[in-house]
């Protein structure tokens, strides 16, 4: 019912174009030639676009507890996915998912698996406190921030799903702790990435130029 108000009192508009029904639509949000590719925990990284312009002001806008961009940022990620791999996300802490009203990694996971037409496994806890505000050495040097649920089915092979890599120290720790598991990790996509090391990664410039792993296989799947 809420949800029914909010839209009526508040309708949702495009962050870049103002177009109705859609918080980041289209021609705004990232296309497949922003897509950046990377590696991360030894295994490959790709994301939806740089973590800048109206990509950051929409994700900041979610982690601030706006639900509306979840699903453009879910259709982002669909198409980043490997048919029949299963999606593990790496999630909040549970204050932060409480102040937020959402956990935005299960939430990213559950909605681009329905899109993809695949499942996600919700296996992983997060401990510790958040990395926000943190610098790029606090970072890197917090570890072990992830472990795997009691009594859950783990999935023989999974890609890991996120918002956001800044740094890779959260990737790195939730891969970590999966493969301590047993789930072998061929991949990780993420909604934006944030320049490591001061230099950006290389900018996929087209369908075609797709050197990582889940690219090749999602295209030689099709």
């Amino acid at each position: 019912m809420w949800e029914r108000v909010r839209s009526w009192l508040f309708p949702v508009v495009c962050l870049g174009c103002g177009t109705a029904g859609v918080a980041l639509c289209g021609i705004c949000g990232p296309a497949a030639g922003d897509r950046i590719q990377d590696a991360v925990a030894g295994t490959s990284l790709t994301a939806a676009g740089s973590y800048r312009g109206l990509l950051r002001r929409a994700i900041v806008a979610m982690k601030r507890g706006e639900r509306d961009y979840l699903d453009p940022f879910a259709a982002l990620l669909a198409e980043m996915t490997v048919p029949g791999i299963p999606l593990v996300p790496l999630p909040t802490t549970r204050g932060r998912s409480a102040a937020r009203g959402f956990d935005q990694g299960i939430e990213l996971a559950a909605r681009t698996a329905r899109l993809a037409q695949t499942s996600w496994a919700d296996v992983l806890e997060k401990r510790g406190i958040a990395q926000r505000g943190l610098g790029r050495r606090a970072r890197l040097a917090s570890g072990g921030r992830f472990r795997v649920r009691r009594a859950v089915v783990l999935p023989e092979v999974a890609i890991v799903v996120d918002d956001v890599c800044t740094t890779g120290a959260t990737l790195t720790d939730g891969i970590a702790a999966l493969r301590g598991a047993g789930v072998a990790i061929i991949g990780a996509i993420v909604v934006a990435r944030t320049p490591p090391g001061g230099t950006w990664p290389t900018i996929v410039q087209g369908a075609d130029h797709n050197a990582s792993r889940l690219e090749r296989d999602r295209h030689r799947r099709k």
